[in-house]
């Protein structure tokens, strides 16, 4: 089954939207917004296992969303 998901960092869009440089080069910029993916995985379960492995929240990294697609 393919999946979606969309992730945001939330260190990185407060920085930015504070009004300060995001300088962590390990993570980029462009995660003050939500960014979209899609990949296989077999389950919900494994999905969300995925969206936390690529994604972790001790980075800093939000999941707002994740649904199976066609």
């Amino acid at each position: 089954m393919r999946y979606q998901i969309g992730v945001y960092n939330k260190r990185v869009r407060d920085t930015v939207r504070g009004g300060s440089e995001w300088k962590n080069s390990s993570i980029s910029e462009v995660f003050q917004d939500i960014n979209y993916f899609e990949f296989q995985a077999t389950s919900m379960e494994e999905a969300e296992k995925r969206a936390e492995r690529d994604y972790p929240k001790r980075l800093g990294f939000v999941l707002d969303f994740i649904r199976t697609i066609k």
